[in-house]
């Protein structure tokens, strides 16, 4: 919703981030499969490839002293997530440095760099080169900071929270979470996908505390604003009813937990061309939870498909072989 990303686009002209997916973002990861815009719309597979052939058009042109070095700048950082979003990590990547290395070109406009920055690291999160998301999150909060960009202070917040999510270090995740959802929450323009992004991290960093009414509250609005915003069959809402699933799951509550999380992995199976190594994790994840209700002939069926989807997954090497787990688990 990487969740993961996080779970930003570009909207009356203004390029902005988009998170690749709810599952992987980041959340950015949750929030690669999904990509989701501000105004509600999912973009499909094709409709990505639309947006890459123009943006790429258009990057042939982004060069200096022909067109502002901000300008072009804008064009390869916005190229480098639609690459993100089609799961072509390496071009991505690229394409990120490419941007920053223009947007730092006098006169630097900070609002633009810091969101280059962010892009590359929530990047990296998803291809889990932790180290560098770190880096490259902390560097665009500080730029933010310095600038006084009040505004874009909470998607920091929220992606590092993200990140320290996914590392485990859940009072750090807790922190920032909590102000970044108590200030998105509180944004009129802030977009769907950041205000479902940031209560899905900061309910699974309340899990990870053991804080499970706290938890089930933030993720039930998650759910809520999901379903209400995208649609009750869509990818976010799947992945935020499982999510709220596990919840309960852990907190002991199995009755509550069964339904959402057959829902959410039904929800998600459905999708064409979704099966990847963040959907896998969660089949997983549910194959457990089978066995713990005793539902072995289910949950070996399950593991079956798994190993099935994996051994395919493997012998079509995504450009990101780095990828190894969702943040909310």
């Amino acid at each position: 919703m990487r969740i993961g990303h996080n779970y930003r686009r570009m909207l009356s002209g203004r390029l902005t981030k988009v998170s690749a997916t709810l599952l992987q973002i980041a959340c950015l990861g949750v929030l690669s499969g999904m990509g989701l815009r501000a105004n509600a719309q999912i973009l499909t597979q094709e409709d990505v490839q639309r947006k890459i052939e123009v943006f790429e058009a258009a990057s042939l042109q982004a060069k200096t002293p022909n067109m502002p070095a901000i300008q072009a700048g804008q064009i390869w950082s916005h190229l480098g997530m639609l690459y993100e979003d089609a799961g072509r990590y390496g071009q991505s990547e690229r394409a990120f440095k490419h941007a920053i290395e223009l947007l730092t070109m006098a006169p630097v406009s900070n609002p633009d760099l810091a969101t280059a920055i962010d892009n590359l690291g929530t990047l990296y999160m998803e291809t889990g080169n932790v180290k560098e998301a770190e880096h490259g999150e902390s560097k665009a909060l500080r730029i933010r900071e310095e600038s006084h960009l009040e505004a874009e202070l909470p998607k920091s917040w929220y992606h590092l929270a993200t990140l320290y999510l996914r590392e485990h270090h859940s009072a750090k995740a807790e922190e920032l979470a909590e102000r970044a959802t108590s200030a998105l929450l509180a944004d009129r323009n802030a977009t769907p996908e950041d205000k479902i992004g940031s209560l899905l991290v900061l309910g699974s960093a309340f899990r990870q505390n053991s804080k499970y009414p706290e938890a089930i509250e933030r993720l039930q609005s998650a759910y809520l604003m999901a379903k209400e915003t995208y649609g009750s069959d869509t990818l976010p809402a799947g992945f935020s009813a499982f999510v709220l699933g596990y919840t309960y799951w852990k907190s002991g509550d199995f009755s509550s937990a069964s339904e959402l999380m057959q829902r959410g992995t039904e929800i998600m199976g459905k999708e064409p061309g979704w099966k990847h190594p963040g959907y896998l994790i969660l089949m997983e994840h549910y194959a457990q939870f089978l066995r713990d209700e005793h539902r072995k002939d289910m949950a070996r069926a399950i593991e079956k498909q798994v190993k099935s989807m994996r051994a395919q997954l493997n012998s079509n090497p995504t450009d990101a072989p780095g990828i190894k787990t969702t943040a909310f688990f």
